[in-house]
């Protein structure tokens, strides 16, 4: 009986001191040359539809995939994996898009954008 109420109050413990995700951009640098931010997706939360006018290069902190999701309804997947980066060229933002998180668990991205290339 002990070991069921010990494994039951661990079982509980978890959900009550379980991590909250908060969807968030910090911004790290912002300049003529560049921009640099980390943003936080939550699993299953889209970002509002927004446009890029500059190429990024993108650093995901855990393997994931990303639905982009376009204005006019096309959809686009964008597979990351942990500390490869990927290249997003202007045209894939200049149409408003929201990004969604397809996974799990929360995605940390690093993005560099390239206001001068």
């Amino acid at each position: 009986m002990t070991k069921l109420i010990t494994a039951l109050l661990l079982l509980i413990s978890q959900f009550t001191f379980a991590e909250t995700c908060i969807t968030k951009r910090e911004i790290f640098i912002e300049n003529t040359a560049t921009k640099v931010w980390k943003t936080t997706i939550c699993p299953n939360q889209k970002l509002s539809f927004h446009v890029h006018h500059y190429s990024r290069v993108v650093i995901p902190e855990e393997t994931g995939s990303l639905k982009v999701t376009y204005q006019s309804g096309k959809e686009d997947f964008i597979n990351l994996k942990k500390q490869i980066p990927v290249y997003l060229s202007i045209a894939q933002g200049k149409e408003p898009h929201q990004d969604e998180n397809m996974g799990k668990e929360p995605l940390h991205v690093t993005v560099i954008e390239l206001k001068n290339g």
